[in-house]
């Protein structure tokens, strides 16, 4: 969360935030550290002796280190509780620079890398205008409302979840609910009262697959091809039964969950 609080706190700042994947092993961490140029890391207590590694070395270009998890600084590592701390006593002293930042909407805010599935990743370059134009553009496409509820559990490091989920989310009113983990979807679908998510293809094929096991072990083959049919024909008429003939299924996904709101992205 406090890496979420970070980004948006320093975008409107007219700094450049890289954000990184946490699964990347240290190696990768660094070369992308470097890549990048970055001169301020915001890390949790896991990469500490990593970037105390770094801290020493002259080749590269970092010169302030923030860890969330500390207490108080440490050899040169800053606290982010006492960094927000100094933050807010600034401005109760009256400070409004962070107030009057002018953004240059078409200026870099953002780098990102790509996956780099194939070769080295690239590093793509974003700014403010770029980010509310796939905001905007976003919600052409997609109606969400302040009742709703999504469960986010795609990396927010890049653009498809940390856009359509965390910043539409946000532009939009909803609630925001963080998954457990992979294994947790299913259960944290029914505990948050989820209305939506977006996703990728592998989550809507791991769903399908579990429904049709669901399906074949209680020997419901028959009766669920029979209900579809007569689910479809009555969609032509215009009447749909869909939540009252599959309401089983329904609720394995949680009751408030809406299929509308699945967002599929093709390309990962």
């Amino acid at each position: 969360m406090n890496g979420v609080l970070a980004i948006l706190v320093l975008r409107p700042l007219g700094m450049i935030v890289v954000p990184l994947d946490k699964a990347l092993p240290d190696n990768e961490i660094e070369a992308s550290v470097i890549r990048a140029k970055v001169d301020t890391i915001i890390f949790d207590k896991k990469y500490l002796k990593l970037f105390q590694n770094m801290k020493c070395r002259r080749d590269i270009s970092l010169k302030h280190f923030i860890c969330m998890d500390l207490e108080q600084d440490t050899d040169g590592i800053l606290s982010l509780k006492n960094v927000m701390l100094f933050g807010k006593e600034l401005i109760e002293a009256g400070n409004s620079s962070y107030d009057n930042v002018k953004i240059d909407e078409n200026g870099m805010t953002i780098m990102l890398f790509t996956s780099g599935t194939t070769s080295l990743a690239k590093i793509v370059m974003l700014s403010q205008a770029n980010i509310c134009a796939n905001i905007y553009s976003t919600g052409c496409i997609a109606k969400v409302t302040k009742e709703d509820t999504f469960l986010s559990f795609l990396p927010l490091h890049h653009t498809y979840e940390s856009t359509t989920t965390f910043l539409y989310g946000l532009y939009s009113g909803i609630t925001i609910a963080f998954c457990d983990g992979l294994r947790y979807v299913s259960q944290n679908l029914k505990e948050y009262k989820v209305t939506g998510f977006v996703c990728v293809p592998l989550i809507l094929e791991a769903i399908y697959k579990k429904i049709k096991k669901g399906i074949k072990d209680k020997h419901l083959q028959i009766p669920f091809t029979i209900l579809t049919a007569i689910s479809n024909f009555l969609l032509l008429l215009g009447i749909d039964v869909r939540r009252k003939f599959f309401k089983s299924i329904i609720d394995e996904l949680g009751r408030s969950f809406k299929a509308c709101y699945i967002w599929c992205c093709t390309n990962g």
